[in-house]
């Protein structure tokens, strides 16, 4: 069977998240009119068009939001989370699966493996070092997995933006003009979103943990 020329959670998850956006912005806004309306079928095609390209762009402050500020600066990555001894109190009472290190024994392998390769501590220049060595880029199987937890963890990290996004947006407009469905559903957003981005962390995890456990292993 050829391969899909789209990757369905990469496709879908602009789609989820463009929908989101143009629902919330008619409660919001007013516009665009889509919710219980009887679309034609140019109609349609332009929606689609339209939610897609809004997912796109929404990914741009997903990613500088969620991964740039909130993972790296604040939560730390997974290519440092692995290796730590201890796990940090706070974060890791509130996410400890995205703080659960790699076997001691993996990361004696992994560190004496990159240490005799010149690459020491660990990061980001770790990460990279592993990501892009040889062995691991001729590995078929490991990078269709791979491909597969990036997939994943960019669908679910940008769907959790949009829904935080528009539900703060609806509780926003729900205290201005109060009524109490634009309200439960400005909280039950913001309650999905929390819980798309406990789903980004495993995810996000999880692709550092299948590359890491096989640079190791080799």
């Amino acid at each position: 069977m050829e391969k899909m020329p789209f990757d369905p959670y990469d496709f879908f998850g602009y789609l989820a998240s463009g929908l989101l956006i143009a629902a919330g912005m008619q409660i919001v806004l007013g516009f665009p009119q889509i919710l219980g309306k009887d679309l034609k079928l140019m109609d349609t095609l332009f929606l689609l068009l339209g939610v897609y390209v809004a997912g796109q762009i929404a990914a741009t402050p997903a990613k500088a939001l969620l991964e740039d500020l909130i993972v790296d600066k604040l939560l730390g990555r997974p290519s440092v989370n692995l290796l730590r001894e201890k796990r940090p109190l706070l974060s890791g009472a509130l996410f400890p699966g995205f703080y659960k290190p790699l076997p001691k024994q993996v990361r004696m392998r992994l560190v004496e493996k990159s240490g005799n390769e010149g690459v020491s501590g660990k990061g980001e220049a770790l990460f990279l070092h592993i990501r892009y060595c040889p062995r691991v880029l001729q590995n078929e199987k490991l990078m269709q997995r791979l491909d597969r937890f990036l997939s994943k963890y960019g669908f679910s990290r940008n769907l959790s933006f949009t829904s935080l996004a528009t539900g703060s947006a609806l509780l926003w407009k729900g205290m201005r003009t109060p009524t109490p469905y634009i309200l439960s559903y400005g909280a039950t957003s913001i309650f999905v979103g929390v819980m798309l981005f406990y789903r980004y962390l495993k995810f996000f995890r999880q692709y550092s943990y299948e590359l890491f456990n096989v640079y190791a292993g080799d």
